[in-house]
């Protein structure tokens, strides 16, 4: 039986939440469900495909426009937020939850009854966290942190309690529970569903020829230069690591800068490559001989998926999240510990000894976008 379903995400710029949810979006289309998109803070640099309706509503500009809003805002921001570090959230949900109260209401006059709504990351849920609904799962993507204290409490209250929770791995899962039960705060229910993969499309894309693919060996990294993927921690275990292949790194963001600077102090512009973000990541991925992940935590890290459903081997730090939920079987073995040696070690070992993948068709196959978005059909309603 087919269904409407809303999927929601702050932006749809390129990352790995827009990424997973593009994803959802186009499978349930081919499956013959009628899907809409909202996305409340804009970006287009992925889209969905053609079928699929976006709808683009910023409902924090939507409520500044009113007089009451700009003054509502203007207090919170001004007096509340000092006070209450972190506390932004709060004070703009309160008219975010009655903004989607009133979405819905309109999508179902134009469309007809919405049977399920997924919000994907804190960004978005944050937006909206007041807004209740047997209907409303919202998926947590991101390592939960610290437990924190009576204010973390105050926060973590908001956005779970009574909610309906996925996490993307066993082991965010795991430890999100342990520090909301730290905080007395008990979501209604709870799931545990991988992020969806388009197999075959991620294979005929890593086909493309782009004209600054590397002519020398190398190894990757895919992922957003910000400190929580330490780049900077990549780019010297690399170094350590002694290796004769080049470095390539695929994305873009905020410390690109201090990445640049790094790499010209360290004079090796000659061997680490920053090429920038792309829309199409996965050439750069099947051509190389290893990719390699360096971040700090990871909740589900959906790049390792990718990497090996291009047919490349990937070594990681054992660091906080899923990485162990994601690399397993042989590919476990280049889980390595979280240094700057560990990694230098395991990228020798990887490009010395790299794990068969074409012998361990489930290390890919459990993230089929047709199975995952089954799991996410079955979920209650009610």
């Amino acid at each position: 039986m087919t269904q409407r379903v809303l999927l929601i995400v702050r932006k749809l710029n390129i990352g790995g939440i827009q990424r997973v949810t593009i994803n959802l979006a186009n499978v349930l289309h081919r499956a013959g469900h009628d899907v809409h998109v909202l996305v409340l803070k804009g970006g287009d640099e992925l889209l969905p495909q053609p079928g699929v309706t976006l709808h683009y509503e910023d409902f924090d500009k939507a409520f500044r426009r009113t007089g009451a809003g700009l003054a509502y805002d203007l207090v919170t921001r001004g007096l509340l937020k000092p006070v209450l570090p972190g506390s932004g959230f709060v004070w703009r949900g309160h008219y975010g939850g009655r903004y989607l109260a009133r979405f819905v209401e309109q999508l179902e006059r134009t469309h007809g009854p919405v049977d399920r709504i997924i919000a994907r990351g804190q960004g978005a849920f944050e937006t909206i966290w007041p807004w209740r609904d047997p209907r409303f799962w919202q998926v947590t993507v991101s390592w939960p942190g610290e437990y924190g204290g009576r204010l973390k409490g105050f926060y973590l209250r908001r956005l779970y309690d009574g909610k309906r929770v996925v996490c993307n791995t066993p082991n965010v899962r795991k430890q999100l529970e342990k520090q909301l039960e730290h905080h007395h705060v008990s979501p209604s229910h709870w799931a545990t569903i991988g992020n969806p993969c388009d197999i075959e499309a991620i294979r005929a894309m890593a086909e493309d020829t782009p004209d600054d693919l590397p002519t020398r060996p190398y190894v990757v990294h895919v992922c957003r230069l910000s400190r929580v993927k330490r780049q900077d921690f990549l780019i010297r275990a690399y170094l350590k690591s002694g290796i004769e292949e080049d470095l390539v790194i695929v994305g873009d963001g905020p410390l690109r800068e201090s990445v640049e600077q790094l790499i010209d102090e360290l004079g090796v512009r000659d061997r680490v490559h920053l090429i920038g973000s792309r829309t199409n990541p996965y050439p750069w991925m099947k051509h190389a001989r290893l990719f390699v992940l360096s971040s700090m935590s990871e909740a589900f890290g959906i790049v390792l998926a990718e990497s090996m459903i291009c047919g490349t081997p990937c070594v990681a730090v054992d660091a906080p999240g899923g990485i162990r939920n994601v690399l397993i079987n042989d590919q476990r073995r280049l889980i390595v510990e979280n240094t700057i040696d560990g990694l230098a070690e395991g990228i020798r070992e990887g490009l010395k000894r790299p794990p068969a993948l074409e012998k361990d068709p489930e290390l890919i196959e459990r993230y089929r976008d047709t199975r995952i978005m089954q799991q996410f059909l079955e979920l209650p309603t009610t």
